[in-house]
This record gives structure tokens, C-alpha cells and sequence, in this order.
């Protein structure tokens, strides 16, 4: 249990507005397109799911989204600890925080239910964001926005030398190919037990690396965000025009380097971490400078109990279960067509009620 106190109340709104959309934001938005048929708004149904190899949808934003909100808390979470001069204690917090997750997502890939420990997958989500945090944390520790800067670029530039020059056996130099390119042949070097589509995985040990630059980039922006002499307007002008520029460099990049969210490209990193910026500067606008808040609760309630909501939402907690408990009879009245509407409706609402009364009991579970 802790206290929430002395939080950038944006931040919260953000994080709920990532999160709602993986425990059925997207499924609530595919039934409604569905239901209501018209033809206008059939090509966002593309955008409800993962692009599947070269290209980019709005789905593929939330992971790396997460990745960045996490960078963005870094320079608030660390300063105590720096003018304490707590750097050992910092560390420690840190080193912690990204072991635990890396152990949830072994145990959430199914380790601990068959103990099969050969065939285990042990790439996971969130053990990528415990990877990403902990290469970015040490850098953020250790220098000045400056040189987050050039190290974030120097990984990213790295990461494109390595995956284009770099020949893999039996494939050759640039391939990027599900089998054929450099992070994959790592993976299958590297990473025991079975990866996701057996010669690679999305979540390989190679691609936490360009990860870490969406986490440092956050960072940077936490920075200015926190910086009491600049204007909350020029802040959210400076993130805009951060962001657009990252846009427009990962879409030319990736004419040369795809956008390829399964490979974490560099081109990909950038254009999330636009998308990412240019959302920070709304949601701060909005709910720190302008105040709007109230509205935003159901999301500050998801994005106090991310891991919480993220862990239980994928099977601990059977929401399917209480929401057909709760409006099966509701289901069964309204017919086919709204059922799919009121299914995942109701599953949001339930989850919503679990968090309320974790937020009620002042429980927010964090690593």
C-alpha cells in the first residue's frame, strides 16, 4: 500500500488512456464499428489489431507508449533519491523494479503451471519493459539530457548498423525477414527455451536496447516537464514540435529502415516516440494546465493499477465470467447485434469497480 501524493496527474490519465485500450477499449471500439456498418469507418478496424510485419497501426503505439510513460515518471521518481544522495538505494530500487518484471512475465507466459522449463517462453512484455527500463535508468542516472539525448541516438544508429550490415548465417547482411535478420539470429543464440514464432520473437533480448531510447526519450520530456521556469504552454509547444519532427524522421527513415513493430526498428522507435510526445503535450494541456480532470477518473483509476489490471484483466480474475453473471440477462434482451457491445462494455465496467475499490482501500500495486 502507499499513499498517491505528489503525482503529474496527466501521467495517471495517459497511462489508463494506454492500458484501457489492451483490457477492451479495442474490442468495445471493434463491436461498435461492426454493429453500426458503415463503410466510412470500416478502415479503422485495421487499427484495432497488430500491423503484421512492415507498416504501422494505432495498436502498435501502446506498448511502446507504456515504455515511454515509464521514462517520462524517471526524472520525478529519481530526484529524491538524488538529493539524498541515495545513488546505491536508486540503483537497487531500479535493478529491483526490472528483475520483478522480468519474473512476472516469465510467470505469465505459463512457467509455473506445467514447470516445463526447456520449452518455457521466456521473452515476455514485461519482461521487454524490464529490459528497456533498466538500460534507460542507468543512462538517466548517470548523465545530463544532453547525452540521454546522443546515447538514445547512438543506440538507435547502432541497432540500424548492426541489422543491415551485420551478416546472419545462411541469410546474409540486411535481411529483415522474420527468420533472416540479426535480432532474431541473437534470439536463437542467446534466449533459452522456445521464442514466439520459433526462429524470433518481438520480444527479443536485442530489440530492448532501441526500446530503451522510447524510455529515454520519455525521460527527456519528464525533464522539461518538470522544469518550474518554463512556461506549461512552451512546454507542451516544445513537445509538439518534438514530436512532429520524430514523425516525420521515422516515416523518412523507414524508407531506408521499415517500420517493423516486431523488430523494434529504429524508424519505428522514432515515429512511436512522436506519436508518444504528441500525446504527452494534449494530455498534460489538458488535465495539468487546463485542469480538466474529473472527467478522467475512470482512467486515473486504470493508470494507478496498470500492472495490476494488466496481470489480472489476462486471467487471474475471469471478468468474462462476472460480466455474463452480471448482464447476461441484459445480453440475452438486447439480441446479437448489441450483445458483442454490452459483453465488453461490461467487462470495462467490472474492471473498472475492481480498481475502484483498490483505489478506495488506498491498495496500488507497484514493482
Amino acid at each position: 500500500m502507499q499513499e498517491v501524493k505528489n503525482r503529474l496527474a496527466s501521467l495517471d490519465v495517459l497511462r489508463g488512456f494506454d492500458m484501457f485500450w489492451i483490457i477492451g477499449g479495442s474490442s468495445l471500439a471493434g463491436s461498435l464499428i461492426s454493429y453500426l456498418g458503415w463503410p466510412s469507418l470500416e478502415p479503422l478496424t485495421r487499427h484495432l489489431e497488430h500491423t503484421e510485419w512492415i507498416g504501422f497501426t494505432v495498436y502498435d503505439l501502446i506498448f511502446p507508449l507504456f515504455i515511454f510513460i515509464s521514462g517520462v515518471a524517471m526524472p520525478f521518481s529519481f530526484d529524491r533519491y538524488r538529493a539524498s544522495q541515495q545513488k546505491r538505494s536508486l540503483y537497487f530500487k531500479v535493478i529491483r523494479r526490472a528483475v520483478i518484471l522480468i519474473l512476472l512475465g516469465i510467470v505469465y507466459n505459463g512457467l509455473t503451471t506445467d514447470l516445463d522449463f526447456a520449452n518455457a517462453r521466456y521473452t515476455s512484455v514485461l519482461g521487454h519493459i524490464g529490459f528497456a527500463y533498466l538500460w534507460a535508468a542507468i543512462i538517466v542516472i548517470n548523465f545530463r539530457p544532453l547525452y540521454q539525448a546522443i546515447c538514445a541516438a547512438g543506440i538507435l544508429a547502432i541497432y540500424f548498423l548492426l541489422m543491415k550490415l551485420v551478416p546472419v548465417p545462411g541469410y546474409g547482411a540486411g535481411v529483415l525477414t522474420p527468420d533472416g535478420n540479426f535480432a532474431s539470429f541473437i534470439d536463437r543464440l542467446i534466449v533459452p527455451g522456445q521464442l514466439l514464432w520459433g526462429s524470433g520473437d518481438p520480444e527479443g533480448l536485442l530489440m530492448t536496447l532501441p526500446a530503451s531510447a522510447i524510455a529515454m526519450a520519455g525521460a527527456l520530456a519528464g525533464n522539461l516537464l518538470k522544469n518550474q521556469e518554463v512556461n506549461s504552454y512552451r512546454k507542451c509547444l516544445a513537445i509538439s514540435v518534438a514530436g512532429i519532427a520524430c514523425l516525420y524522421a521515422g516515416l523518412y527513415w523507414g524508407m531506408y529502415f521499415p517500420l517493423i513493430k516486431q523488430l523494434w526498428t529504429s524508424s519505428f522507435v522514432i515515429y512511436t516516440v512522436g506519436w508518444s510526445l504528441l500525446l504527452l503535450a494534449v494530455f498534460y494541456l489538458v488535465v495539468d494546465v487546463w485542469g480538466i480532470r474529473k472527467v478522467f477518473f475512470p482512467l486515473v483509476l486504470i493508470g494507478l493499477n496498470p500492472l495490476t489490471i494488466y496481470i489480472c484483466a489476462r486471467g487471474i480474475i475471469d471478468f468474462n465470467y462476472m460480466t455474463d453473471f452480471i448482464f447476461g440477462g441484459v445480453m440475452r434482451i438486447v439480441g446479437t447485434g448489441l450483445a458483442a457491445i454490452v459483453l465488453s462494455l461490461g467487462i470495462l465496467i467490472c474492471e473498472i469497480i475492481f480498481l475502484y475499490i483498490l483505489y478506495r482501500k488506498n491498495v496500488f500495486i507497484k514493482v
